[in-house]
């Protein structure tokens, strides 16, 4: 696993799920705040949102059942170790059941559902210490 800051490498992954990934990955990455992984061809974003708050997204274009949860739990547990992590809120569309079932599994815990820009998603969270 290693830190992604090469636009061109986070396209190739992204650009093949547009319905999640809408943002402009070249001002992404500028922003030093912001911290992206990336472990074959698995991503996962940090975005910096106020202090110690970031929005996490995972985007696993191979990874799947454990090794996903695994992979999950690994990039969340390295963003708390680089990143000042005080809690870590992600947003996964409703008909996303997949995803919404490996979040779970990865030691987030639901907040709900709430209406975003893009229809409704379920709102996830962890902190470093995880969720009681």
């Amino acid at each position: 696993m290693e830190r992604l800051t090469d636009p061109n490498v986070c396209r190739l992954i992204t650009d093949k799920h547009l319905e999640y990934f809408t943002f402009d990955v070249d001002q992404w990455l500028s922003d030093t705040r912001n911290y992206a992984l990336i472990e074959g061809n698995n991503i996962a974003f940090g975005e910096y949102k106020s202090p110690g708050t970031y929005w996490v997204h995972f985007c696993f274009d191979d990874a799947r059942g454990r090794e996903a949860i695994s992979l999950t739990s690994k990039m969340f547990e390295e963003f708390c170790t680089v990143c000042p992590v005080r809690i870590a809120i992600g947003l996964i569309h409703l008909d996303n059941r997949k995803a919404r079932w490996l979040i779970r599994q990865a030691g987030f815990k639901s907040l709900g559902e709430v209406m975003t820009e893009n229809g409704m998603c379920e709102m996830f969270y962890n902190t470093p210490e995880g969720v009681a």
